[in-house]
């Protein structure tokens, strides 16, 4: 009986992680980003905690969880993202000296998608810990697989819009 008992628990507990393409579209826990036809990623609004306060320096862990419309799979990933301030929009303005020229003015627009171009300020990093089918049944537990370390995020990638999504939801700051 004990045995049932604990094989029961096991399987109930290992069951509540599990996520299906249901909760992740009809939950307001969770907010897709479109990443193309065929892949969306959305971001566990309630996984977010900040891991470093250091002004300008900033670090966010958040979860992650990659749907393959085509492969028909969910990958459950953890993402490390750092934002430097210093790359901000503010922080863009500040340093070419046009504080006091209107945000909406063609200069200022053309600068800032210049710098943001260049380097966007965040740096992810993300590992996977699951994968599931679209019903919420395990594929794959275990080990992390690393999909990147601490890499530059491109400010038009899916990755850049959770990050900024992510920050915006916990800190006051502006991209």
């Amino acid at each position: 009986r004990l045995f049932t008992l604990i094989v029961t628990f096991v399987c109930i507990s290992s069951a509540t992680f599990a996520i299906s393409l249901g909760e992740l579209q009809n939950s307001p826990q969770f907010w897709r980003e479109r990443h193309s036809s065929s892949v969306d990623v959305y971001l566990d609004l309630n996984s977010i905690q900040s891991t470093l306060y250091n002004p300008p320096i900033y670090t966010l862990k958040f979860k992650v969880y990659t749907v393959d419309k085509k492969d028909k799979y969910i990958g459950e990933g953890d993402v490390i993202a750092d934002y430097d301030y210093n790359k901000s929009i503010e922080g863009i303005i500040k340093r070419n000296n046009l504080s006091k020229v209107p945000y909406t003015s063609e200069k200022v627009k053309s600068t800032v998608k210049k710098a943001k171009l260049k380097d966007s300020g965040v740096v992810n990093s993300l590992k996977f810990s699951a994968i599931y089918d679209f019903n919420g049944n395990v594929i794959y537990s275990g080990d992390s697989i690393e999909a990147f370390k601490k890499e530059k995020v491109d400010a038009t990638s899916s990755g850049y819009v959770i990050s900024v999504k992510a920050f915006k939801k916990y800190y006051n700051v502006k991209f």
